[in-house]
């Protein structure tokens, strides 16, 4: 099983150095990624517990889609870098996508979040 998860450095290090400057980070950045998409999605059902309870819109719905281009980042890091075996992205349109779904999700999680902080504040 572990032998899947070894593979050749291209470039003339040894496997060991190679597992833990390219692959390794690589599984670690998509788990991480999926763990903070996790933790906005939980943050929206937080949100549509507290709009249930206390009959005030948050706008849950936006709250739970927002974190999309977290996961997306996180599956086009791993197909490219885990399962390709590659250290970075490639360079052009595939870099600029998944770095862009990134940003654009950060930010529509900041304003979802920002909304839903103004509602439990009153204001």
């Amino acid at each position: 099983m572990i032998q899947n998860f070894l593979i050749m450095a291209p470039f003339g290090i040894d496997p060991g150095t190679y597992q833990a400057l390219a692959v390794v980070p690589n599984y670690l950045l998509v788990l991480g990624a999926v763990m903070l998409w996790l933790a906005f999605i939980v943050l929206g059902i937080i949100a549509r517990r507290y709009e249930i309870v206390l009959g005030e819109r948050t706008n849950w719905q936006f709250m739970v889609f927002a974190p999309t281009g977290i996961l997306l980042f996180a599956l086009i890091q791993l197909y490219y870098c885990g399962l390709g075996g590659k250290m970075m992205l490639p360079k052009g349109s595939v870099n600029y996508l998944a770095y862009g779904l990134f940003l654009l999700s950060g930010i529509l999680v900041l304003v979802a979040n920002f909304r839903f902080y103004k509602v439990t504040k009153g204001g």
